[in-house]
């Protein structure tokens, strides 16, 4: 009966610690030391694990450039009272965060304010 347990523990060990070890820690791919405020509108809202992206067009000197704003988990979001209504298409927003340290158009959004209300998505 033993040498059946060893295994069987193993898998079980490896499988619960997987998603733990998948995670990426936010200062490997974001700067701190390079906050970024922008304002545009909403273009897309993808609602999908592990993170929820809000993409935003926004304006610059002649030219629009669209930012993927990265959010937490639909579920983390949902906890916080962020809803599908809270973000969509169209809408004018504000969006805090830290910029991407390869320096893509991408931020770990911190906050996020619309015409009716702010929202904390960490």
């Amino acid at each position: 009966m033993k040498p059946r347990i060893l295994p069987l523990a193993f898998i079980l060990i490896v499988t619960l610690t997987a998603p733990i070890l998948a995670h990426h820690s936010v200062s490997a791919e974001f700067d701190s030391t390079k906050p970024v405020t922008l304002t545009g509108t909403v273009t897309n809202v993808d609602w999908m694990n592990p993170h929820t992206y809000v993409f935003v067009d926004v304006k610059d000197t002649g030219y629009t450039r669209t930012w993927a704003c990265e959010l937490a988990s639909p579920n983390e979001l949902a906890r916080r009272g962020v809803t599908r209504e809270s973000l969509k298409v169209g809408m004018f927003v504000r969006v805090v965060g830290m910029r991407a340290k390869d320096g893509s158009f991408k931020v770990h959004t911190e906050r996020i304010t619309t015409d009716t209300s702010v929202l904390s998505p960490r």
